[in-house]
């Protein structure tokens, strides 16, 4: 039989990590409406908060966490520009 401490710790780790999905899920919208530079930007900021000596482990793992999502939408974003470089037809550039 589960003690009541026990039970108590389960529904409150199932509580948070259903919280901390939440937050990632608003992390993902918020990082989809920022351009490029603002996601640099907002990288540059984590890694500055990161080399503070006084950081706690929740804004470590919040900072890994969207630095993780930011660096993944500046690739997707590059992967964008890179395929609609790639489809420039060399004959629109043609000033002749």
């Amino acid at each position: 039989m589960l003690s009541p401490d026990r039970g108590t710790t389960n529904h409150l780790s199932m509580s948070n990590k259903a919280k901390k999905i939440q937050n990632i899920e608003i992390f993902k919208e918020d990082i989809k409406k920022l351009s490029y530079e603002e996601s640099i930007s907002a990288l540059e900021t984590i890694l500055a908060d990161v080399q503070d000596e006084n950081i706690s482990l929740d804004k470590i793992q919040v900072n890994y966490i969207q630095g993780h999502l930011l660096l993944k939408h500046c690739e997707e974003l590059l992967q964008f520009v890179e395929q609609e470089i790639n489809e420039i037809n060399p004959d629109f550039l043609n000033i002749d």
